[in-house]
């Protein structure tokens, strides 16, 4: 019977459940050991590979140095023309002892040896590694690993001794040894050995020339490497020890092999895995102990509570708990009765949590939802989305806690704008809405304009003064939609509208349709859309009005999709912009478009392209360094290129991007201020931007001709450019009477389709020719 008893079964479950979370857990652990050991290995071996080239490259530029150096000697260069051998072969010896330099010699140009101190007064014979030789005289120098006349390897460098014509070569050595080896292996954190090999079969020789390692893994490695490719990590057996060894070329006929021992790299895993088998064991045998006695207490009374359980569980909250012993038992069971009696509470708790935001009291997402749904239907009502500005500012600058205490305080504002039947709802962060039930588009603007009325007025927080506006977006019930999810959605893009114009409010009426499902699948096409090479980029001339010539164009991106045709920026650049992903096509961009100049101007034909600039790639911190790379890669001017960035742009974050800007001038980059006139961008801003021009939009360029008030917006843009000493680009001109009224105004250049509409990179040089430059 004891095995059917329930205390038991409660011990052996315990006990089994833990003995198999213990498993699982040191199963968990084992792998995850051999993963980071294995990991780890590779990491080395890889940044250990890298240390070591980095220091070959090293010592190869102190040998150049000290070649040189010693080349520029004047009184060594008289002794090599007046072929004095003893000062030169006491000038060899005391510069190579300064340096540690084993090797030194002096070649003539015919690759005869002048001086070499190996060889002391000998000075007859040719260079002994004449391939270094032609190396030198194609390249200037020439360094790399050689195996001299006593069998030694050494890293050898030769540079050129000039008064002025070409008179020798001086050579210099560093000798690759066991102590070279041990250097190195210190270091890297790795072994360090180098051998020989077969240059026509690759095979490695039965010796190696230095190595850190120990006589009895060094005489057992070049047998072990005769399986292992270049640069293939492999790990190879030593007895009881394993390495991973990876094989990298060093010179001709050598090789040199990198080592990491993969105990001394699993050792402090096994210490931890040791300890944590301990633990396991005696934290089964204390709890097999404890299920047992904890489960002989249980036995008794749970009958008993599960009874009670039971009615609680069906709602009856009368029945009484029975009375137990002042044990764990007993405590269960006046937790029951507590629980019992408290459970009504607990109820309306849970549905006030269930409609009510705790942060600010207000109703959440879920009650909003209700309220909508119990207004009649038919009825006209307003849904308003209202998302704080600044807030995040607030919250980095001050921390959440205050954040926090200022969304409390904006909820309590904004609950008394709000009258009856009407609510205001928190639905996430800083986003509030609005329900306004019965109200038409006048009431919602009125309301709108209440609503900022009311968040105008000033913040104070521990005598903080905070300044907090809001972008809102209204959409109106039934023309914007009919369910509470359309009007929220549509009321939210309307937000995003209001935020991204810097506009206090914006009706959804105003929207348009919601995005098109095309549009939706444009976003996850973007990206195989630039692996694959589907972007291309139109050029749109410029025409310079005095000179009548072309000089500059306007690059323009397309996408050339595969099922839908060319697609212009509109129908994918705003959705790149709000991803993110406009951080991956401007750099691609600007290579195509510095690419494309720097041909043109190799062809004879000086193309100054202009390249659009968004306010995600101003603030982007490798713009600068991005730029600088690809004028420098092209071998294009700075101002071979113009920037153009909008003043929405410069609005978002003006010290960052007026930084961004002194670079790029400093470094000689053309900037342009785009779309001039239908941003926000003050004076002030204007006369600190190190811009070369302004470029008037074209909303005031196409009606210049019938209104008179663009028409003076354009004259003073023109006049105040000047004044300014900057260069005036009018967009948008399209017909011969717009070209002649910004003539006889004094603008600089045009664009537009009274020029040329855009067109392939190919077809704009054809296309200037034809009309004569």
């Amino acid at each position: 019977m004891i095995f059917r008893s329930l205390q038991y079964r409660i011990a052996v479950v315990f006990v089994g459940l833990l003995m198999l979370v213990m498993a699982l857990m040191l199963a968990m652990v084992t792998g995850s050991n051999e993963r980071i050991v294995a990991a780890e290995m590779a990491r080395e071996i890889s940044a250990g590979a890298l240390v070591f080239k980095r220091l070959i490259e090293q010592n190869r530029r102190q040998l150049e140095t000290a070649a040189t150096v010693l080349s520029a000697d004047f009184a060594f260069r008289e002794a090599i023309a007046t072929q004095d051998q003893p000062t030169i072969r006491s000038v060899l010896r005391n510069h190579g002892a300064r340096i540690g330099a084993k090797v030194m010699l002096v070649i003539n140009p015919a690759g005869q040896l002048i001086a070499d101190t190996q060889r002391g007064d000998a000075t007859t014979g040719s260079y002994p590694v004449p391939d270094l030789l032609a190396v030198a005289e194609t390249q200037g120098t020439s360094s790399d690993f050689r195996q001299m006349r006593d069998g030694q390897l050494y890293q050898m460098v030769l540079v050129p001794i000039q008064a002025p014509r070409l008179i020798a070569w001086v050579g210099m050595g560093f000798p690759v040894d066991d102590r070279w080896a041990v250097d190195l292996s210190q270091m890297t954190g790795l072994t360090v050995s180098v051998v020989l090999h077969d240059d026509k079969s690759t095979a490695l020789l039965a010796s190696s020339l230095a190595s850190s390692l120990d006589g009895a893994r060094r005489q057992a490695l070049p047998a072990k490497l005769q399986t292992l490719a270049h640069d293939a990590p492999k790990l190879l057996t030593f007895g009881d020890e394993h390495f991973q060894t990876l094989l990298l070329p060093l010179g001709q006929g050598t090789s040199v092999v990198l080592q990491r021992s993969l105990e001394q790299a699993e050792a402090p895993y096994r210490s931890i895995q040791t300890a944590l088998y301990s633990i396991v064991m005696g934290a089964v045998a204390l709890f097999v102990l404890g299920s047992i006695l904890f489960s002989r207490r249980i036995a008794g009374p749970v009958n008993q509570l599960a009874t009670v359980a039971r009615c609680i569980q069906e709602g009856d909250y009368a029945q009484p708990v029975p009375s137990l012993p002042p044990d764990e038992i007993g405590q269960l069971a006046e937790s029951l009765d507590r629980m019992r009696q408290g459970i009504a509470e607990r109820e309306h708790k849970i549905l006030k949590l269930a409609y009510e935001d705790p942060l600010t009291g207000l109703a959440n997402r879920v009650r909003f939802l209700e309220a909508f749904n119990q207004h009649p239907k038919g009825s006209t009502a307003a849904v308003a989305v209202l998302d704080l500005d600044r807030f995040a500012m607030i919250n980095d600058a001050l921390g959440h806690p205050i954040g926090d205490r200022l969304l409390g305080i904006v909820g309590e504002r904004l609950a008394n704008i709000v009258a009856a039947p009407g609510l205001v709802a928190r639905l996430w962060g800083d986003e509030f809405a609005f329900l306004l039930t019965g109200a038409d588009e006048t009431a919602a603007i009125r309301f709108a304009e209440q609503l900022h009325a009311t968040l105008r007025a000033p913040f104070a927080l521990d005598g903080q003064r905070l300044d907090v506006g809001g972008s809102l977006g209204i959409a109106l019930c039934p023309q914007d939609g009919q369910d509470a999810n359309t009007l929220l959605r549509r009321a939210d893009l309307a937000m995003y509208l209001a935020k991204r114009k810097q506009i206090g409010f914006v009706l959804a009426s105003g929207l348009g349709g919601d995005p098109p499902h095309e549009h939706l699948s444009l976003i996850g096409e973007m990206r195989e859309a630039l692996d694959r090479g589907e972007f291309v980029v139109h050029y749109q001339p410029k025409l310079d009005l005095a000179t009548a010539s072309i000089k500059s164009a306007e690059a323009l991106l397309r996408w050339q999709h595969p099922a839908k045709g060319l697609l212009p920026p509109l129908s994918f650049i705003p959705f790149a912009e709000q991803t993110g992903f406009i951080r991956e096509i401007t750099p691609w961009l600007l290579e195509q478009v510095i690419a494309q100049a720097a041909r043109w101007r190799a062809d004879g034909l000086i193309i100054v392209p202009s390249i659009n600039i968004s306010a995600r790639d101003l603030l982007n911190p490798e713009l600068v360094d991005q730029v600088r790379r690809l004028t420098t890669a092209h071998k294009l001017p700075a101002a071979g290129i113009c920037l153009e960035i909008t003043e929405s742009a410069l609005m978002e974050d003006p010290a960052l991007a007026l930084d961004h800007l002194n670079q790029l001038a400093v470094y000689g980059t053309r900037m342009s201020i785009d779309d001039y006139g239908s941003g926000q961008a003050s004076l002030a801003y204007l006369k600190t931007l190190p811009v070369h021009e302004l470029k008037i939009d074209q909303t005031f360029i196409r009606s210049v001709i019938d209104s008179a008030k663009d028409a003076a917006i354009v004259n003073s843009t023109i006049l105040l450019g000047h004044a300014l000493g900057l260069e005036v680009v009018a967009e948008g001109a399209e017909t011969a009477a717009d070209l002649e009224w910004l003539r006889n105004s004094g603008c600089d250049e045009v664009q537009g389709y009274a020029i040329a509409r855009p067109m392939p990179a190919a077809e704009l040089p054809a296309w200037i020719a034809a009309r004569g430059g």
